[in-house]
């Protein structure tokens, strides 16, 4: 599977978007997904534990699965809490037992209202004019555990303010000498920018520090405009 870059335009939207996502090999465990209903801008992304075909067999089950209830929870206004336990409700019977997904879901509202439910997946970033702000996991990992609950935070993102989603495939990019690119130089590397220069600077930044990215990659950047 080869790179892809997507940007959505921002003329008559009040938020821009751009993602990017390369597999370390031939198949991949990452997955994203955007979705405009009503007043607000649905997104997710995640990972599969594991490399290799059996990853991409989960992810790609998780992907039509999670676009179908992202689709039916953003038409009846669910709280992204809730699409995250649907989902995992999903997962859990079909999951082997070595396997579990890190997941980020949440939603946009087109005043800036952000609402997201984390499981277990790095920190989203909010990047600010004053800086950057981490936003915590709000719940387990997805698919194994039998009774599971999530919660949702919020924050607002104010005009020219941005979301940063990644997998740890960017967290975790190794240099030579083994030293990880880590969460402080993803944070010292943002800056509030179009969401394809946020992402560009990103992977230029990593691709400095690691020659190679030994897991998949994956970045979503949203913009409000």
């Amino acid at each position: 599977m080869s790179s892809v870059f997507l940007e959505a335009p921002a003329a008559r939207e009040p938020f821009s978007v751009a993602a990017f996502s390369k597999p370390a090999r031939t198949f991949t465990g990452d997955f994203y997904y955007t979705h405009r209903a009503g007043n607000r801008l649905w997104f997710a992304l995640g990972d599969v534990a594991g490399k290799g075909l059996p990853a991409a067999v989960i992810m790609a089950m998780i992907q039509e699965e999670l676009e179908h209830r992202i689709e039916s929870c953003a038409a009846a206004e669910c709280n992204p809490a809730t699409t995250m336990l649907r989902l995992h409700q999903f997962l859990h019977p079909l999951m082997p037992s070595n396997r579990f997904a890190t997941v980020v879901i949440g939603h946009l509202r087109d005043d800036g209202l952000l609402t997201i439910a984390n499981a277990g997946h790095c920190p989203p970033l909010v990047v600010r004019r004053d800086g950057v702000e981490s936003l915590a996991p709000t719940g387990p990992v997805a698919g194994i555990l039998p009774r599971s609950q999530w919660t949702s935070t919020t924050t607002r993102l104010g005009e020219d303010d941005a979301l940063f989603l990644y997998s740890d495939g960017l967290l975790e990019a190794a240099s030579e000498s083994g030293e990880e690119f880590g969460l402080e130089r993803i944070t010292a590397t943002l800056r509030r920018a179009s969401p394809h220069r946020m992402i560009d600077t990103m992977l230029s930044a990593a691709r400095a520090h690691s020659p190679a990215f030994e897991d998949d990659v994956t970045l979503l950047a949203v913009k409000r405009a």
